[in-house]
């Protein structure tokens, strides 16, 4: 009975990887699967350590987005001192559960997920995604500021790596499945499935895309999509927008707003970058404290900025809801202050070895700059309202720090439901990016480009056939004849030999070549003789050649062949695309294995 399953998954798997529909439309619709399922989870596990933790200590419930109309922070001096045990105590229970089960799922978990990619093989740890999900659900829960759009990338990323594993992938396929595991988390928490399908493409580098994670990462995230939401109910975007709330880009006399924002999105997308590595660097620095400990220290330090400030608790989504309905009547100051201190405690959550997301926290610094814009320069500029500022701030501020302003800009326009900021949205993203700079990515792991990338190292590299020999490809055991043979044997030895040339050689010497083509069928071919109407200068090369020269040259040439010689003009052999095409396979197959000895040295050679 095993032997039969086992041959019947055998058999599986070599249907599933045989074509390329097939192949990505069965694994990305399993990660989409599981991708639903973790924001689910997830969502659910920050709600109950929500109640668990921060509520029960605190008596504090944090607003939410959707279907929030209005909301009142009431709370006594006593209920904002015990907000700091309530972060405290997360940072405690996710900093054991991360460095004691997996350390590597400390932090952002975009991030690893794209470090995974590049320098990793698009391998990770079966037992990642589990810890992950439960450490972010307690940091989140218990008031860290962290998003939960990171953690459910790299849950579904996990899983995208462990079932291209299952089913016998490649390295390459492997990264491909783990990129689709970004976008279906992504687009299915954040509830954009087309924007986390493209961002999953795009965030991976500064200045590049990975196009061939497209299709897989769409199919993923509409899975993954439609999971998420036939549960949780299907609903038009993250946020409420009032009716008629967006006013939307209809005069130009609203442009130096935007590119306001954009500049001022960009300035500080700078200062939030450096600030984060700089508390990362801080925490890393403190070697006589346990890494345990840490997410405790940076837990402090939020819970103390809470005492005056709860907005910059959890992931502050219902706090930009309330923006939406005119309910977070702050002054203009205000709103920068909050700009300041989220991106202080979000630093200290996550820099500290917390386990959460940037993705939230990045929207959320990016709306309160948005609205306090507007209420700054609101007099100047009445064809806009708050609504319009806080989402184009939300998504430029973002869009510059991840590097990824294309797919930023389209979740944009899921969020909102239609494209009436479209423009702005670009204009203002686009502005922030340029004036962020490629150095300032809240994305420490993304490259340049696909040439920077490990994972694309071999394309990019001094080309293989450069440093292999014409020897390695040379065909010894060629068709040759004597110029003296007469053009009937000639054409037989040809035939024969299932080829359209023949060598003419005379006491092993190169005289020329003979191609079928170069012969005329209605003469007597017993008359005439080879020398008469061979090719006495056919495409050549001597043993010192490399086959990248012998590629040029049959580039160049209708013949298929090139004739080999020693220096001194002896034939050696032929050599075509045949057995240029078997010498690049061999080398890349010692360039692989030597990597994978060099990766573990105990493997036999």
């Amino acid at each position: 009975m095993e032997s039969h399953l086992r041959d019947a998954f055998t058999s599986l798997k070599g249907k599933i990887n045989a074509a390329y529909v097939g192949k990505w439309v069965f694994i990305g619709s399993l990660v989409g699967i599981i991708a639903g399922v973790g924001a689910i989870v997830l969502y659910n596990l920050i709600n109950v350590f929500g109640f668990l933790i921060l509520t029960d200590i605190t008596g504090i419930t944090l607003p939410r987005t959707y279907g929030l109309t209005s909301y009142v922070l009431s709370l006594t001096m006593f209920q904002r001192l015990l907000i700091p045990v309530s972060t405290v105590l997360g940072g405690l229970l996710s900093g054991f559960i991360v460095y004691r089960f997996a350390p590597e799922a400390e932090g952002h978990g975009t991030d690893a997920a794209i470090d995974a990619f590049h320098n990793k093989e698009g391998r990770i740890r079966r037992r990642v995604p589990v810890v992950k999900t439960v450490a972010s659900a307690i940091t989140i829960g218990s008031g860290g500021s962290a998003g939960r759009e990171g953690p459910t990338a790299q849950i579904a990323a996990g899983f995208g790596s462990f079932v291209a594993d299952a089913f016998g992938m490649d390295d390459h396929d492997r990264r491909i499945a783990m990129a689709a595991g970004i976008g279906a988390g992504i687009g299915s928490i954040f509830l954009a499935p087309l924007g986390g399908a493209i961002l999953s493409t795009e965030v991976l580098y500064r200045k590049d895309f990975e196009v061939e994670a497209l299709i897989p990462s769409i199919i993923a995230s509409f899975v993954g999509y439609l999971i998420f939401g036939f549960t949780l109910g299907y609903r038009n975007s993250l946020f409420l927008i009032p009716v008629g709330g967006i006013t939307g880009f209809h005069s130009p006399e609203s442009l130096p707003l935007y590119l306001l924002l954009g500049l001022v999105a960009g300035l500080v997308g700078r200062f939030y970058v450096i600030f984060f590595y700089g508390i990362q660097r801080l925490f890393a620095s403190m070697k006589r404290i346990s890494k345990y400990l840490r997410p405790a220290i940076g837990g402090l330090i939020v819970g103390i900025i809470a005492i005056f400030l709860p907005e910059v608790l959890g992931l502050g989504y219902g706090w930009v809801q309330l923006i939406f309905y005119g309910e977070l009547a702050f002054p203009f100051w205000m709103f920068f202050v909050l700009v300041i201190a989220k991106i202080v405690a979000t630093s200290f959550t996550i820099s500290s070895g917390g386990s959460g997301g940037v993705f939230a926290p990045g929207m959320v610094i990016g709306a309160f700059l948005g609205a306090g814009i507007y209420l700054l320069f609101s007099p100047y500029f009445p064809t806009v309202n708050v609504i319009d500022l806080t989402i184009v701030g939300m998504i430029s501020f973002f869009g510059s720090v991840s590097r990824a302003p294309i797919s930023i800009i389209i979740m944009g326009t899921e969020m909102t439901g239609g494209y009436l900021l479209f423009f702005p949205l670009m204009l203002t993203t686009l502005v922030a990016y340029f004036v962020c700079g490629d150095k300032y990515s809240i994305y420490s792991k993304q490259v340049d480009n696909r040439a920077a990338s490990p994972a694309h190292a071999q394309e990019y590299e001094k080309p293989v056939l450069d440093a292999v020999n014409v020897l390695s490809a040379v065909n010894t055991d060629y068709p040759f004849v004597s110029p003296e043979t007469n053009l009937l044997e000639a054409v037989s030895k040809i035939r024969e030999t299932k080829t359209k040339t023949v060598v003419v050689q005379k006491d092993g010497r190169l005289i020329g070549l003979l191609s079928i083509d170069d012969i005329d069928m209605n003469k007597d071919l017993s008359k005439i003789k080879t020398w008469e109407v061979l090719n006495p200068n056919p495409p050549r090369v001597t043993t010192a050649a490399n086959v990248h020269q012998v590629f040029d040259l049959l580039s160049k040439s209708p013949i298929g062949k090139v004739v080999v010689t020693d220096p001194e003009g002896k034939v050696v052999g032929t050599c075509g695309l045949f057995e240029i095409a078997d010498a690049y396979n061999r080398e890349i197959r010692k360039i692989k294995h030597g990597k994978q000895l060099e990766t573990n040295p105990d493997q036999p050679k």
